[in-house]
């Protein structure tokens, strides 16, 4: 998966239109029950654990951002879910 496909994703889940994955999901709109659901869906879909307190960082307010965690997270340089 890349970007764009993670893009598709949070498009599918939130409703919304990703033109720039840099841009602040609430600045396409995304409120927090769609946070919720993304989140749960990317932890379903990557057995990643995302901690909600990541999501107040700057860094992940973005697809991108959002992205790269996973990335990061699914090459071992942070914890995954126990047992995946």
């Amino acid at each position: 998966m890349n970007q764009s496909n993670f893009d598709q994703l949070v498009e599918q889940i939130c409703a919304v239109t990703v033109t720039d994955p840099e841009a602040p999901l609430v600045d396409l709109g995304v409120d927090s029950l769609q946070t919720v659901a993304l989140v749960m869906a990317v932890e379903e879909r990557y057995g990643v654990e995302i901690d909600p307190e990541e999501l107040a960082e700057p860094a992940l307010t973005s697809s991108a951002g959002l992205w790269r965690s996973v990335q990061e997270k699914l090459s071992g340089s942070l914890p995954t879910k126990a047992g995946n």
